[in-house]
């Protein structure tokens, strides 16, 4: 009888054993997905993994970064499946602000969407949702089309993605997107953001300037010209205008503070234009993204010949003008690299990744970033420009022209935009529309 345990004993510890060097094996060889391709050698995976012991490669709740557990992250999934903890979201809100690279987020929003059959909150005409004036969903397309037949479908559209140009309206928004929707948005430093403004919006026109250095010329005395031309959307505080305020509603630190208290709370990922790829690396965990979901070209991005220089005293002079934008720039360029630091993985490393990923699909896919429409035969990768701005386009290699992540990448804002509406028309008349 005891050797008869001793042996039942024996082939225990004996398939203990077996069972922990399977495990080993599977996690030391099983890269995460969310990290396929960019862990290459074995000494890689090693390192990688044993970096990977008690931490996550993802998050499951924006409110997690705050300082909650985190989750695991070293499950493949498919789209809306847990991987670990983290559940890949697919319901956002992207609050497009002008002039702050917003243009290059949106074709990533867009790219997502396509690629996993998502429902976008379109405009029913152009790429605008009724900007500039707040947002109602009238201006959606799919709302307009039922609407017009609301015999036909009974019930309304489900929508995944808003990613479109409006002025925010919290209420109406959420009238119209689930309420488990991720809010993002992006902000940009003043002095580069209003000069680009400056210069698409054609505000020297407006303001009747006739000097050669408008823009220093306006800045010298803004306040003049207001009152004597009026006020636009984006003459002062272009950022604030987006996300909903007026200049009148931000007349002191105090009410440019609650402004910005309620915009964070509202807000789980709110972008830095000039820290772009950390931007991305923390907007991919928090939606629970893999690496190649984020990937981009630079969209929408003026020529060298199209840029004003702006000296020392001009910035400053941008920031006091823009004191509610300025507040607003310096309070979320703090709280993204504050959130950064929570991340329990190396994310300079993925930030790395991102930039060499990046390069590869641009040498893999790009003749040109830097053509001329004229250079540009096909017209859905032609650029809109504003008169008397030049705009980049981009020259796809002829090898890469069936190629669907090429191809998608390179898209300029408008024929993106033109091309998901004809598919959701199409996908109306047929009553294959996400219904609710």
């Amino acid at each position: 009888m005891v050797t008869r345990c001793s042996r039942k004993r024996a082939l225990l510890s004996l398939g203990a054993l077996v069972l922990s060097v399977v495990l080993v094996a599977h996690y030391s060889w099983n890269v995460p997905l969310s990290f396929q391709g960019q862990v290459k050698s074995k000494t890689e995976r090693r390192r990688f993994n044993a970096g990977m012991i008690g931490k996550n490669a993802t998050l499951r709740e924006d409110v997690e970064l705050r300082g909650k557990a985190f989750a695991s992250n070293d499950k493949d999934v498919s789209r809306g499946r847990l991987r670990g903890g983290c559940r890949r979201k697919s319901n956002i809100v992207f609050l497009k602000s002008h002039k702050t690279a917003s243009s290059t987020v949106q074709n990533i929003l867009m790219r997502y969407g396509l690629i996993n059959n998502l429902t976008f909150a379109l405009p029913k005409k152009e790429n605008f949702l009724n900007w500039p004036k707040f947002f109602h969903k009238s201006s959606v397309l799919q709302e307009h089309l039922h609407g017009n037949q609301e015999g036909l479908h009974g019930n309304h559209t489900s929508y995944n993605i808003l990613c479109h140009h409006t002025r925010f309206h919290h209420d109406n928004i959420r009238d119209l997107m689930p309420n488990d929707s991720v809010y993002v948005t992006i902000v940009r430093n003043p002095s580069d953001m209003f000069e680009s403004i400056f210069t698409y919006r054609r505000l020297d026109k407006t303001y009747h300037i006739s000097q050669p250095d408008s823009f220093k010329a306006f800045l010298d005395s803004p306040s003049d010209f207001v009152e004597k031309y009026g006020r636009t959307e984006h003459t002062q505080n272009p950022l604030f205008y987006d996300l909903g305020y007026d200049s009148n509603q931000l007349t002191s630190s105090q009410t440019i503070r609650l402004a910005i208290d309620r915009i964070d709370r509202i807000f789980s990922v709110v972008m830095v234009a000039d820290y772009f790829e950390e931007s991305l690396i923390l907007m991919k965990h928090v939606l629970c993204w893999s690496l190649d979901d984020v990937t981009f070209f630079k969209v929408n991005v003026r020529s060298t010949k199209s840029v004003r220089h702006v000296t020392a005293d001009m910035a400053g002079k941008i920031r006091q003008w823009n004191k509610a934008d300025a507040m607003l720039f310096e309070h979320f360029n703090r709280t993204l690299w504050a959130k950064l630091s929570k991340l329990p993985f190396n994310w300079r490393e993925e930030v790395q990744l991102l930039k060499e990923r990046n390069q590869r699909l641009k040498d893999e896919c790009l003749k040109s970033d830097d053509a001329s429409n004229a250079e540009i035969r096909d017209e859905k990768f032609r650029v809109w420009e504003p008169e008397g701005v030049s705009v980049r386009g981009f020259l796809l290699r002829d090898s890469v022209r069936e190629n669907r992540t090429c191809v998608n990448m390179a898209k300029p804002p408008k024929p993106f935009t033109y091309e998901l509406q004809d598919r959701e028309r199409a996908r109306f008349r047929l009553g294959t529309v996400g219904l609710g």
